[in-house]
């Protein structure tokens, strides 16, 4: 494993990160994972940008909405951020979606879903189902176009993404995973070859699953999508994987499993990078590549039509 300078630069920052240690293991995950928000750089300035709360059965559900413009019908990103399921914010993908939004000129709906170990599955992904449909049902009110509804996600996000998609499959236009986590038995090679990092490693990744998935719930495919069989008919998917991360051949494992439904996949291998990379874009330069890569991937499918 070569890392680059600017990989190591990461890590080196990372390690030097302190937390308060009276926090249980949860919250500190939370506090480690806030401290990351450096990393992305600076913050661009955005055409405008609201909060909005919604309320499901006595839950509050809070979204960050990004306009780049004042456009008519503007295609709409729908983004789970990750964190291992227990951690994340609106405040950790700030920085990473505001160039989005501003670089795909499209309107991004950030959900600040539940987290475990206080809310475990399936309570985060029924609070991405709800902002969902309350999407659908409140697009043009929101100046958004129903036939360029984007789903999208990282890691722990990216996995609530595919089973949103599924879900909404008829309305979806788009979905993009970005390192996303598909399987809950850790067991690839990538997982083997990285179990002691960069960034995550194997204990993490148990602890992760552990707090998130009760046994009952192991087998279920909402939570763990390469366990999913109903693939056919999804829209057009952009994957992301970074190269030194365990996550890697799980998402690879799922991108085949889409291939095998027939469905269209663009795979990206993101060379001499790790986990999160996403999010330093103060740092790393595959962040910004990885952006101008979804553009791309948005201007040959949805944005043109």
């Amino acid at each position: 494993m070569i890392l680059s300078k600017e990989v190591q630069d990461v890590l080196d920052f990372i390690q030097k990160i302190e937390i308060d240690e009276n926090l249980n293991p949860w919250e500190a995950n939370r506090a480690f994972y806030e401290k990351f928000i450096p990393l992305a750089g600076e913050k661009e300035a955005v055409f405008q940008i609201t909060e909005q709360t919604l309320s499901n059965a006595g839950n509050s559900i809070n979204l960050r909405i990004y306009r780049p413009n004042n456009n008519d019908k503007q295609p709409v990103i729908i983004y789970f951020h990750g964190g291992w399921f227990n951690a994340g914010s609106l405040e950790t993908h700030d920085t990473p979606l505001r160039q989005l939004s501003n670089a795909t000129q499209s309107t991004i709906i950030s959900v600040d879903y539940r987290l475990a170990p206080e809310y475990p599955f399936p309570a985060g992904l029924h609070d991405c189902e709800f902002a969902v449909k309350w999407l659908i049902e409140n697009a043009l009110s929101l100046n958004i176009n129903p036939e360029k509804i984007i789903i999208a996600g990282d890691s722990a996000g990216g996995a609530l993404a595919s089973s949103i998609t599924r879900k909404f499959r008829s309305k979806i236009a788009v979905q993009l995973l970005i390192y996303p986590v598909t399987n809950n038995d850790l067991k690839t090679a990538s997982w083997i070859e990285f179990q002691n990092g960069p960034l995550l490693d194997l204990k993490g990744g148990i602890q992760a699953w552990d707090w998130y998935l009760s046994k009952q719930h192991e087998d279920n495919p909402d939570a763990v999508p390469l366990l999913a069989n109903d693939l056919s008919g999804l829209p057009p998917t952009f994957i992301a994987v970074a190269e030194y991360d365990p996550l890697r051949d799980e998402a690879i494992q799922y991108s085949k499993k889409i291939k095998k439904a027939e469905g269209s996949v663009k795979l990206n291998l993101y060379k001499g990078t790790t986990h999160g990379f996403f999010q330093m874009g103060g740092f790393i330069d595959e962040s910004k590549i990885l952006i101008q890569d979804i553009v791309d991937f948005l201007n040959n499918t949805v944005l043109i039509k």
